[in-house]
């Protein structure tokens, strides 16, 4: 099964540079969705001529994070699996064809904290009990499998979301040595951190809101 990446962007991080010329020759992968939030600077920065896998898309003002995953996962075909990639990671992409190898019965597969440290390459899915560390950063899910994240949380959140609201076992992937990514807070421009901190506020609220609801599926299981 093909997989359809998912990356929102605003520039921020050199990784991307690194990584996209390798989804982009990646067999296994076959579109790359690029959802350019700093409003074009993407575009100013990449010959998108260069890459044919590459659909961009520029909206008028920033989408925020969880926005542009359920649009990016919109735009992907129902049958593949959708890959959903932070632009600040840097990981050897042989794992796509692992992770297309064992995708039946795959559920949603995010990352293992243990591949943020000193961990040699040795690819293993396993369950796990818990939301951990860094497992937002690299999220793979059959398309037919995403649930919408709520229009409420806009910047935070949306893998937690996920892994406490789907219906499907959540699991990890091991062994895949990602010490070099940032996974930082940073942005291109200064200006925007007290924007972004209010809304980590507000998304803060909201997800308190659905906490108290109890309708999270806190152990990430039916």
């Amino acid at each position: 099964m093909l997989m359809e990446l998912v990356i929102p962007t605003m520039c921020k991080n050199p990784h991307l540079k690194t990584q996209l010329p390798k989804y982009e020759a990646n067999p296994y992968i076959s579109r790359i969705h690029i959802i350019d939030n700093s409003c074009g600077e993407f575009t100013q920065q990449y010959d998108i001529r260069n890459y044919f896998k590459v659909q961009v898309t520029t909206p008028v003002k920033n989408m925020y994070i969880n926005p542009s995953w359920n649009y990016g996962v919109s735009r992907c075909n129902n049958n593949s699996i959708v890959g959903i990639l932070n632009d600040d990671i840097l990981f050897d992409d042989d794992v796509f064809e692992y992770i297309a190898y064992h995708s039946e019965d795959m559920g949603i597969l995010g990352m293992h904290n243990t591949n943020f440290g000193d961990t040699e390459k040795n690819y293993e899915i396993v369950d796990i009990p818990q939301h951990c560390y860094g497992w937002g950063t690299a999220i793979f899910i059959e398309k037919r499998d995403w649930v919408l994240i709520p229009n409420e949380l806009k910047l935070f959140y949306g893998d937690t979301w996920m892994f406490h609201n789907i219906p499907i076992r959540c699991k990890a992937l091991k062994g895949l040595p990602m010490k070099e990514s940032n996974m930082s807070g940073t942005v291109a421009h200064p200006d925007h951190i007290n924007h972004f901190m209010e809304v980590h506020k507000q998304d803060m609220i909201e997800w308190e809101k659905f906490g108290r609801k109890g309708n999270l599926n806190w152990d990430g299981t039916n």
